[in-house]
């Protein structure tokens, strides 16, 4: 997991970002912070206009990520997490929660920039189209026990 002091640093620079565009000086912060890989992922998906952000009158907004492969979930401001943003990806699992070798993946960044340059596409969601999203991207314990 990252270090809290390396999570307010990224905070900073993504809560930097004012306008419709990100300025040179915000994306060699990034590189600064972020692998390349992880920059340079985020601002393509950014460029696809791969964001989806679902609002529904009961909870959080949630977002949905277009990778090149598949579609993400993330959840951004999980206040009352250890960590304050999840991602679906398996580079997530892996390279965030498992490794501890990144602070987010690409999706992560790309939801938060979008969020703050308005580069998404917002859609109202039903509740029980939430419950659908869900238990797509996490099946119920005796669906996952029985695909084993």
């Amino acid at each position: 997991m990252p270090s809290d002091e390396l999570l307010r640093i990224a905070d900073a620079v993504i809560d930097s970002v004012e306008s419709r565009e990100l300025t040179d000086q915000v994306i060699q912060q990034l590189l600064s912070i972020f692998p390349e890989s992880v920059v340079t992922g985020a601002l393509d998906i950014l460029d696809r206009e791969s964001v989806i952000k679902y609002t529904t009158p009961c909870t959080y907004p949630q977002y949905e990520v277009l990778g090149t492969s598949d579609i993400y979930t993330v959840f951004l401001d999980m206040t009352l997490s250890a960590m304050p943003f999840y991602c679906s990806c398996p580079a997530f699992s892996y390279a965030v929660l498992s490794s501890g070798s990144h602070m987010m993946c690409k999706h992560v960044l790309a939801a938060r920039l979008a969020n703050k340059l308005a580069l998404f596409s917002e859609r109202p969601m039903a509740p029980e189209h939430l419950e659908a999203m869900m238990v797509r991207h996490f099946p119920p314990a005796d669906e996952q026990s029985q695909g084993a």
